[in-house]
C-alpha cells in the first residue's frame, strides 16, 4: 500500500500492523495512515522483501517493455482495472505459468528451450518465460542450453534478448562447445557479434583443443571478427543491460536450499536447526548431490583446512560458507537473498580457491575431472595424503563428484591410445601442460605397492596420490613437472 502512487523508496513496514510504505511519505508519522495504529520508532523497520519484490517488478517491466509501471495515474486507475503488467500479458494471449517453469522433459528440455526452437513466431511467449522466472541456462540432455539453440539456428532477435535476460554466453554444451563455437561453425555474424559484445570467450577450447576462430575459414568476416574486436561494426543498439541484475537474482536464487554441516561446534549445530526449521531448509548428515550449502568451522583468517567434506564441496561447486552465517540468520529471515559471498571461506587453505569452485559450478562449466580415467594401484583400505585419512571409497567419491572415473582394472597404454584426442577442460588453453592430451591416470602410494612400471606417455601418467589430492585443493589439473614428478 502506497501514499504517493509512485515506485516505493526505502520501503518502510509497520511491524505491528503489517503496512508498508515510501520512507519519505511517512516520515515520523506516529500513526499508520491506513488503519489509525499507532506506531512505535520500535516498530518502524525497513522491508527487504518488498524491495526485492520492487527490483523484479522493474526487471519484468523492462523486458515487456511496460515503460508506465509506476506511474502514479497509473497506479491509482489500476485499483478500478487490472494491474498493468498483467493486462499485457492477457492482450499477448500468454498465461505465465505458476509452478515447475523450468520443468524439463523426456529430452531435457524445458517451455523455454521449446519456445525458443520456434523462433520468431514464439517471441512474445519467450519474454513471458523470461518475465516468469524461466532460467535461460538450463541445459537439456544432450548440453544445449536455449542460447546455444538460438545461436545454432541463427535468431539473433531472441539470442539478443536471452542475452540481455541473464544468459550466459560461455556455458560450454556438448563437446564443451560454447555458444561462440557454434556460431562460428555456423557462421552465424550477428549472433557472434552479439556474444561477444555480451563477453563471450574467444579464447575457450573445447573437447578437441578448438577456440571458435579454429572453426572459421582464414581471412573470412568471421574470422577477422573473432581475430580483432575492432572488426566489430557498430550496428547493435546499445540499451540498458540488465544481465547484471539478472545473473546475480538467478546466482542467488535456489528452488531448493539443502544444507551440510561439517564438524560444526554444537552451538553453531543447535542454531542452523532453528534457522532451518523457521526458514523450511532441509539439513542432511551426509553429503550429496543435492547440497546447495555447506557450513564449516573456519578460523580467524577465514581459511579451513582440507578435508573429505570440503574437497566434496569444492568439487560440487556449493557455497562453503563459515559460521558467522548461522549468527546472522538468528536475526534476519531472508538468510539466503543476501550477499552470500561475504560469509564465503576464502582459502582451502588456498585463497580464493572456495569461489573459484563455486563460479566454476554456476557457469554449468565441466567438472574438474570431466571425462578422465583414474585406477588406484594399491591393495590397503585406508591411506593418508596431506594428513588427510581416506578410504578407496572416498577417493573414488571424490573423482566421481568431479566428473571422472574410476576403473576396477589397470589401463593398458595400447589400448587406450587410439580412443580419440580430447584436451581436458580445466587446462584446454594451455598447450605446453603436461597433461594437455592426457586422460588416463594411474594413482599410487609412494612406497607402497608402487607400480613396477610407470608411465609417461602423453595420453596415460603415473603419479602419486599427494598430486590428485593437491589437484582438488587447488581446483585445477596441476602440472607433474611443476611438481618435480615428471621428467621431460
Amino acid at each position: 500500500m502506497q501514499i504517493c502512487g509512485n515506485e516505493p523508496i526505502n520501503a518502510t513496514r509497520y511491524t505491528n500492523c503489517g503496512h508498508f510504505f515510501c520512507k519519505q511519505c511517512v516520515g515520523n508519522d506516529s500513526l499508520c495512515i491506513i488503519c489509525k495504529v499507532p506506531v512505535q520508532p520500535i516498530e518502524i523497520c525497513s522491508d527487504h522483501v518488498i524491495g526485492s519484490l520492487v527490483s523484479h517488478c522493474n526487471n519484468i517491466a523492462e523486458i515487456i517493455q511496460e515503460r508506465d509501471l509506476w506511474n502514479a495515474a497509473t497506479t491509482s486507475n489500476s485499483i478500478q482495472s487490472p494491474n498493468r503488467i498483467n493486462s499485457t500479458v492477457c492482450n499477448l494471449k500468454y498465461r505465465i505459468p505458476k509452478k515447475n517453469i523450468n520443468k524439463q522433459n523426456s529430452k531435457g528440455e524445458t517451455q523455454l528451450h521449446t519456445a525458443c526452437l520456434k523462433g520468431k513466431i514464439q517471441e512474445d511467449h519467450i519474454k513471458f518465460l523470461l518475465a516468469a522466472g524461466a532460467n535461460p541456462n538450463t541445459k537439456d540432455y544432450n548440453g544445449w542450453t536455449p542460447l546455444q539453440e538460438v545461436v545454432s539456428y541463427g535468431y539473433s532477435d531472441i539470442c539478443y534478448l536471452l542475452l540481455k535476460c541473464g544468459a550466459l554466453p560461455n556455458t560450454p554444451g556438448e563437446g564443451n562447445r560454447t555458444a561462440l563455437h557454434e556460431a562460428a561453425k555456423a557462421n552465424r555474424l550477428s549472433e557472434a557479434k552479439l556474444l561477444l559484445k555480451y563477453s563471450a570467450n574467444k579464447n575457450v577450447y573445447d573437447d578437441y583443443g578448438k577456440r571458435p576462430i579454429d572453426y572459421c575459414e582464414p581471412h573470412s568476416r568471421m574470422w577477422n571478427i573473432l581475430k580483432d574486436e575492432n572488426e566489430l561494426d557498430n550496428v547493435l543498439e546499445t540499451t540498458k543491460d540488465l544481465s547484471h541484475t539478472l545473473n546475480k537474482s538467478l546466482s542467488m536464487a535456489f528452488d531448493t536450499v539443502v544444507i551440510y554441516i561439517s564438524d560444526l561446534q554444537e552451538k553453531n549445530k543447535r542454531y542452523l536447526n532453528e534457522i532451518a526449521s523457521k526458514n523450511k531448509i532441509k539439513i542432511v548428515s551426509r553429503f550429496q548431490s543435492s547440497v546447495t550449502h555447506v557450513i564449516v568451522e573456519a578460523n580467524s583468517e577465514n581459511v579451513v583446512q582440507p578435508s573429505y567434506d570440503v574437497m566434496m564441496a569444492l568439487l560440487h561447486g556449493s557455497w562453503l560458507l563459515n559460521t558467522e552465517w548461522i549468527q546472522l540468520g538468528m536475526d534476519i529471515s531472508e538468510i539466503l537473498k543476501g550477499d552470500l559471498e561475504i560469509f564465503e571461506v576464502s582459502g582451502t587453505p588456498i585463497k580464493g580457491i572456495p569461489k573459484k569452485a563455486r563460479e566454476n559450478a554456476q557457469k554449468q562449466n565441466p567438472g574438474l575431472f570431466n571425462r578422465c580415467y583414474f585406477y588406484f594401484a594399491w591393495q590397503s583400505k585406508n591411506v593418508y595424503a596431506n594428513g588427510i585419512q581416506l578410504t578407496k571409497e572416498a577417493l573414488t567419491a571424490l573423482v566421481q563428484e568431479g566428473g571422472g572415473t574410476v576403473l576396477k582394472r589397470e589401463p593398458n597404454p595400447e589400448n587406450i591410445k587410439d580412443q580419440g584426442l580430447f584436451i581436458p577442460f580445466h587446462i584446454a588453453n594451455e598447450p605446453t601442460h603436461s597433461l594437455y592430451k592426457c586422460t588416463h591416470y594411474i594413482i599410487y602410494v609412494p612406497e607402497r605397492d608402487e607400480p613396477r612400471i610407470k608411465y609417461n606417455m602423453p595420453h596415460i601418467k603415473t603419479l602419486p596420490l599427494i598430486w590428485l589430492i593437491e589437484c582438488i585443493e587447488k581446483f585445477t589439473l596441476i602440472d607433474p613437472l611443476h611438481l618435480g614428478l615428471l621428467k621431460l
